[in-house]
This record gives C-alpha cells, sequence and structure tokens, in this order.
C-alpha cells in the first residue's frame, strides 16, 4: 500500500472558539508527503506536535467539521469527507498509524499484556513478549527498550516519531536506529520525526533535502477581539532513500558505545 498524505491549505484547528491554530504553506500550494522520513525543524512551541497531531488523527474535530477548514488526505481518503466518523478514525491509528512514545505502561501489569493493551495488533508478536516480566521491576533503559518492541510496529506503514531520542542513553539508542532500520526494509513506507538531538545531523546529511515551510499562526480571542497571531515557521525536510540514513546513525552510535566501553575498561 502506498501511504500517502496531501494536505489542503490553509489547515486551521479550532480550540472550543477560544484560540486557533492556523498552518499555511508558504508557496501557497497543496503539499504531499509520499515515501521516506520527514523531519520537522522549528522552535520549541512553533505547532510541530500539533501538525503531526493532526495527520495522525489524534487531534481536531472529526466529521464534517474536521479540522476546522483545509483538508487531510491520506491515501485517497479525506479526513473531512461525509462519511468519515470517530470510529473510522479509530480504524485508521489502528491499522496504519504508529505514534511514539505517546502511550506509557499500565502498571503492574505484564509485558505481554501491556503489549494488548497498548498495541496488540500482532499474536504472533503477543507470544514473544512475557508474561511473567513486569516493567514497574525493570530499570528506566530496559523500560525505552520494552516499549520500543511494544509500540514500534512493522506492520504499520505510517509511523509518527514525537522527541523518540528523549532521555535515551546510547544503548538505547543504538537499539532504536536499528529498529528503524529493521521497519523500512520490512515495508514502512513514512516516517515523521521531530527530534532536537537530529536537527545538525540531518541539515548536514547528504540525503536530506528541503521540502516545505510551513508558517505556523496561533491566535486567541477575548470578549470577541481577536489577537495579533504569534506566527513560526517549521521546514520540513524530505529522504526518500532512508535506509543509508539509518544505517549511518546507527554506526555512529556504535563507536559511540565502543569508546565508552575503552574508557570504562
Amino acid at each position: 500500500m502506498d501511504s500517502i498524505f496531501n494536505i489542503r491549505f490553509p489547515l486551521i484547528l479550532d480550540y472550543d472558539n477560544s484560540s486557533k491554530i492556523e498552518f499555511e504553506n508558504d508557496k501557497g500550494n497543496d503539499l504531499n508527503f509520499n515515501r521516506g522520513i520527514y523531519y520537522l525543524h522549528g522552535e520549541n512551541g512553533s505547532g510541530k506536535t500539533t501538525f503531526l497531531n493532526i495527520l495522525a488523527l489524534v487531534t481536531g474535530t472529526i466529521g464534517k467539521k474536521a479540522t476546522g477548514k483545509g483538508t487531510v488526505t491520506f491515501s485517497g481518503e479525506a479526513y473531512n469527507g461525509k462519511k468519515f466518523t470517530y470510529l473510522r478514525a479509530a480504524d485508521i491509528r489502528e491499522e496504519y498509524f504508529c505514534i511514539f512514545p505517546q502511550k506509557a505502561f499500565f502498571l503492574p501489569v505484564s509485558t505481554r499484556d501491556n503489549y494488548i493493551i497498548l498495541n496488540g495488533s500482532d499474536k504472533e508478536k503477543e507470544h514473544t513478549l512475557s508474561s511473567d516480566e513486569f516493567p514497574d521491576l525493570l530499570s528506566g533503559g530496559q523500560q525505552q527498550r520494552i516499549l520500543m518492541d511494544i509500540l514500534l510496529d512493522d506492520s504499520k506503514p505510517v509511523w509518527f516519531l514525537d522527541e523518540p531520542l528523549t532521555n535515551m542513553d546510547i544503548e538505547r539508542r543504538h537499539y532504536f536506529w536499528k529498529c528503524m532500520e529493521k521497519a523500512i526494509n520490512n515495508g514502512v513506507n513514512t516516517i515523521f520525526f521531530i527530534d532536537h538531538w537530529l536537527g545538525n545531523t540531518i541539515l548536514m546529511d547528504k540525503d536530506f533535502h528541503h521540502h516545505a515551510t510551513i508558517n505556523a499562526s496561533r491566535y486567541s480571542f477575548q470578549k470577541r477581539k481577536t489577537t495579533s497571531p504569534e506566527t513560526q515557521p517549521i521546514d520540513i525536510y524530505e529522504n526518500n532513500t532512508p535506509e543509508g540514513f539509518f544505517s549511518r546513525q546507527e554506526q555512529v552510535v556504535k563507536r559511540e558505545i565502543t569508546v565508552k566501553r575503552n574508557r570504562a575498561l
């Protein structure tokens, strides 16, 4: 399946008539996302996570009003289509979208039961996880690895990764990049990244190219008056051959691990 997003701007998300955020493409046209990695680069609070959450169907009004104005279309199905409902949104999220690390463990519940609750889409994978292991009894690093095993699901073609490397130690970062490389080789189609760790790495990488700049404007309404918007840019970079990038990151972290171990001797 080709997992393709088309965004028709302006894309507006209203918050209970008290505020809104409006996304516009600086070139004024539609924006497409196809196969590859898309990295969103911008200041804290610029609206990157909100934009991803709209695409991932975890925020915004679903139905005829959708996200207020504009259109998000995934594989030919518009989020504001006449037949689009909350149930359809849940079906799409469940079948096609992996959102990490939005969820957290249920405690005290076994690793296997956490998988059933948080994902549970693959019976074969379910039986690789232990019913005798409890995440609340594991170290922080072990918990990170188990959470990746549970949530990073190769059967879902679109991954939304919001600050996935935050608080990861070297060993977990190495495991993360191995998961990324495995996923893209196993058929994961499109990966969206937000991560401050990756900023300079991606801007300097030969395989990433500037895809678009979207401007996010925040409005608030006070006593029927609209305040002047605060507008910030979000730059989007695209890599259509992500296998090499993931492999390079894995090798970089592998060298860091070697250096760390040599210093410990």
